[in-house]
């Protein structure tokens, strides 16, 4: 199964028989392998607790404890971060039998909250992936908090002297500096992202912009990230402007300098998140070309430990010519769905539903990715096959993930599939309702679904510059059965 999947950092790979005995000596070794690639020791020691709690899970569930059955282990390290992932291809989930509470369980593994990220892959008659990933913290940067801090004082409307320009992988602590200033000692928690942007650069996943003094000093930073070196869209991270600066303006130039980069080297386009009370971001992301093509509700920054839940707006910005595409929309949103395709000048061609043609020889099992970022409180799954069992298996990845305190729960579907018709009705039946389209994603475009887990959408803290972003922001009230503002 490890086969279907780009290991450009395989540290191990170990075949172990379905015996309880062996999970000791297991764990184990994943704590040595951790500690070596840079975990500190009591990091590695719940990673070990919690590795032979996942496999332990395994040999009771997915195997009914056959001790001559075997499962895999792979000890991943990717950007920053240090992964475990156990395969196997055992029996598959019985979702119905799951969530009477008879099945197999993972919620152990979000109460322990201890991972930044868990995944959660469900392939069929392939077997099952678990990927418990963590970020490895870089370099002790607490010394920042004690040093000058006349980056946050200054007050500049000369930007004449500042460059804008590619960051080099070396310049991890002077980006560390400029968090600091936008973000306070909040930052502290998260000194791993300069190591993980070394990373990122160095492996061609990410091209990051920064706007440099003549000092040498970085105050304003972006960049561009992607899936695979090759991808042919990226995602526009969020641009900060050190405090004491011309926002608006360094927000604007350093916008430009990653178009200019996307233009060159053939990126069909850019799509990022902007929060809506960001005015200067809304402008710049207009002032580009960008448009609207969803808004998440209900989504809070851990960053910046924001209290409100307003709206994240998803942008995406044009810049070369991308193929043209045959969509199916689902019935209920090709409105608005054909409304963001003319404004962003897309080329496709929107077929209807098949009906229930499109679940001919469907299989048995939907191939679907759930990623749980525990920390910022929301998970995303993503659907890259449909299968007579998808409902079951969201209904119970759903519950879960409720229990466990996520608050925003996404769901992406290939606007390609024509069963997204079909599946759509389904999903908005157990809560789920329009968030958007993201244009050009996995070869293609998704429609974005989101649930809210008992979170109060404030309405009057959403900031919409656009009309278009209005109405969009209108339409998203209407389907989850708010009034319209």
């Amino acid at each position: 199964m490890s086969e279907l999947y780009e290991h450009r950092n395989l540290l191990a790979k170990i075949s172990v028989k379905s015996n309880k005995k062996l999970l000791s000596s297991l764990a184990g070794f994943v704590r040595e392998v951790a500690m070596i690639e840079g975990l500190k020791i009591e990091e590695a020691r719940r990673l070990e607790l919690i590795t032979d709690e996942a496999c332990l899970n395994v040999i009771q569930h997915a195997f009914e404890s056959n001790n001559e059955a075997y499962f895999d282990i792979l000890l991943e390290r990717r950007p920053g971060q240090f992964v475990v992932a156990i395969e196997d291809k055992g029996i598959p989930f019985d979702w119905k039998k799951v969530e009477s509470g008879k099945g197999e369980g993972l919620g152990m593994l979000l109460i322990k909250a201890f991972c930044d990220e868990i995944r959660f892959i469900n392939l069929g008659r392939e077997g099952k992936r678990l990927e418990l990933i963590k970020g490895i913290s870089g370099k002790d940067l607490s010394f920042i908090k004690e040093k000058d801090k006349s980056l946050s004082a200054r007050e500049v409307k000369d930007i004449s002297s500042i460059s804008i320009r590619f960051m080099e992988p070396h310049e991890g602590i002077a980006l560390a500096k400029c968090f600091y200033h936008v973000y306070g000692s909040t930052y502290l928690n998260y000194i791993d992202y300069p190591e993980k942007i070394k990373d990122l650069l160095e492996e061609g996943l990410q091209k990051s912009i920064v706007a440099v003094n003549e000092e040498g000093e970085i105050l304003g930073y972006g960049g561009i990230k992607k899936e695979k070196p090759d991808s042919t869209t990226g995602e526009l991270g969020r641009i900060i402007i050190c405090p004491g600066y011309p926002e608006e303006k360094l927000i604007e130039n350093i916008l430009k300098k990653c178009i200019d980069y996307a233009e060159d080297t053939g990126i069909y386009g850019m799509y990022n998140e902007t929060f809506s009370e960001d005015i200067s971001s809304q402008k710049a992301n207009l002032a580009s070309g960008g448009i609207e093509t969803g808004i998440s509700v209900g989504y809070s920054d851990s960053l910046l430990k924001k209290k409100n839940r307003s709206g994240v707006i998803m942008y995406y910005i044009k810049v070369n010519e991308e193929p043209e595409r045959i969509v199916y929309p689902p019935f209920e949103h090709t409105t608005i769905v054909k409304k963001i395709y003319n404004l962003g000048k897309f080329r496709r061609i929107l077929k209807k539903s098949m009906g229930r043609a499109a679940l001919v020889n469907m299989s048995d099992h939907a191939l679907v990715d759930v990623k749980v970022y525990s920390d910022s409180g929301y998970a995303v799954m993503h659907v890259s096959q449909y299968g007579t069992d998808l409902g079951d298996l969201v209904r119970f990845r759903l519950k879960e993930l409720c229990q466990n305190n996520i608050d925003c729960i996404y769901i992406d579907l290939p606007l390609s599939d024509p069963a997204t018709c079909t599946f759509c009705s389904s999903l908005e039946y157990l809560g789920f309702f329009f968030a958007g389209i993201i244009p050009e994603v996995y070869n293609g475009d998704i429609l974005r679904l989101q649930y809210l887990n008992n979170v109060t959408i404030e309405k009057e803290k959403v900031l919409l510059l656009s009309d278009f972003g209005k109405e969009l922001f209108n339409y998203i009230l209407r389907c989850q059965g708010e009034e319209r503002i």
